[in-house]
């Protein structure tokens, strides 16, 4: 994937916009925050869909993008909580912290690594 988010990374006579280096930047993350737990991700043009399985037609829980050094990320509501079908929550921030935390819960919220311990014990440490 760092190679995939490093293209996206303008040359001087591209004519698109930096959306490869906020993307790194969150791949990296996921690297520092996740030692234990395998997170598989579909790249969409600039967005990364996760997955709890490798399996590309499954359906993906997370989907984040990075734009200049803005964060975004939206998660999927579980059909038990949603008001409706195929509800979802998004958000932005600027901030990489926040941004950690916002991936833990919606990785938690959206149901889709139910049991995975690492990620509860991420979620419960938020909490506090």
């Amino acid at each position: 994937m760092e190679e995939f988010y490093t293209e996206f990374i303008p040359k001087p006579e591209d004519k698109f916009e930096d959306i490869g280096t906020s993307m790194l930047k969150v791949l990296e993350l996921f690297n520092r925050i996740f030692k234990e737990t395998t997170i598989f991700g579909l790249t969409s043009h600039a967005t990364l869909l996760l997955f709890e399985k490798d399996d590309y037609t499954s359906d993906w829980f997370v989907a984040i993008n990075g734009f200049r050094d803005t964060f975004y990320i939206e998660y999927i509501i579980p059909e038990e909580k949603s008001p409706w079908e195929n509800a979802i929550v998004k958000g932005a921030t600027n901030s990489l912290k926040e941004f950690e935390e916002m991936i833990i819960i919606s990785m938690k919220e959206s149901a889709g690594w139910k049991g995975n311990v690492e990620i509860d014990n991420l979620y419960q440490k938020l909490k506090k």
